[in-house]
């Protein structure tokens, strides 16, 4: 299966697509650079332009795009922001497609590509870390005590104050040193929700054209049956007193969780599709999820059962 287009196919059209995709892309990524907690959904689809542009226009094209939005944003926002932009947006951006490309289904690409992802951007943390003789731990701490004294000054801003913002204050420090012992499971998450994100708009955007991409439904997602040993063993990994058992277990917990929610959208996405309504009874299942979080526990709970459930398989009615 060749997905790259011919090529007597003009060089002027190739070129028109990786600068407009480098232009996308640089504007998603530095929108996010800009305003972090606004702009982290465009930092999530900043590899769209790379993935969208390697599919359609070729391997030059995108490694163009890739290669010039890093450049544009190192000169910018400094060797960091660059180097940022190449480990995460650029590894999803050409690894991705290449991956589809290749009749990868849409699991095996969010895999591979996840943990790829995940293993350049370690990479190049530790190297940083090295060469610059920077303390990882006192960074990630200094960050996250920086944003949350922010959080608290606006709210004595805001006039709180006595045992109303102690109380505030306690939490706080709760937050945070939670943050600290999950930043791990943090960054896999965001990595995991920027392949997947990327990888559903690209189902979408790609879905008229010549490409014969092998990313399958959502509703069929399901995890290997033997992930539950890796949940069971985090789990009786907290009887241990230990932080140095239980943080690790407890970021096992948080991704293998993630994927058991996944697992338990796509089930419940599945009978939704049955519906008379489903456009309906989709959305609203969204909304719910976005204004009460607490909901997502118990659509990992149903992608847990459904390994014993097979919820998706039609139940045939017998007859009396």
């Amino acid at each position: 299966m060749n997905l790259i287009p011919q090529a007597d196919h003009a060089t002027v059209p190739r070129l028109k697509a990786a600068v407009l995709g480098m232009i996308g892309s640089f504007i998603l990524f530095t929108a996010y650079l800009a305003v972090p907690p606004v702009g982290i959904v465009s930092g999530i689809l900043a590899p769209f332009p790379a993935c969208y542009v390697r599919l359609l226009h070729g391997r030059i094209s995108s490694t163009i795009l890739t290669l010039g939005v890093t450049a544009a944003v190192t000169a910018l926002f400094g060797i960091f922001a660059g180097c940022l932009y190449l480990g995460m947006c650029g590894t999803i951006g050409m690894l991705m497609p290449e991956l589809l490309a290749r009749g990868f289904s849409g699991s095996r690409t969010m895999f591979w590509t996840s943990s790829a992802n995940l293993t350049v951007l370690t990479a190049g943390i530790l190297v940083y870390s090295i060469t610059t003789g920077l303390d990882l731990q006192k960074l990630v701490s200094g960050e996250i005590t920086s944003s949350l004294n922010q959080a608290l000054l606006i709210y004595e801003k805001g006039g709180v104050k006595g045992e109303e913002l102690d109380a505030i204050k306690l939490t706080m420090r709760t937050v945070a040193d939670m943050l600290y012992r999950l930043y791990p499971s943090f960054v896999t998450i965001m990595i995991i929700t920027m392949a997947g994100c990327n990888l559903a708009l690209l189902k979408k955007t790609t879905a008229l054209s010549k490409t014969n991409l092998n990313i399958g439904e959502f509703g069929s997602y399901k995890n290997p049956d033997m992930l539950v040993w890796l949940l069971i063993a985090s789990g009786f990994s907290f009887l241990i007193s230990s932080k140095i058992v239980t943080t690790p277990a407890l970021n096992i917990l948080l991704i293998v969780s993630l994927l058991y929610f996944l697992q338990g959208l796509a089930v419940i996405t599945t009978l939704i599709s049955r519906q008379s309504f489903s456009g309906v009874l989709r959305v609203g299942l969204y909304v719910m999820l976005l204004l009460q979080p607490y909901l997502a526990t118990i659509v990992a709970g149903i992608g847990l059962f459904d390994l014993w459930g097979d919820f998706r398989t039609p139940k045939k009615q017998e007859n009396l």
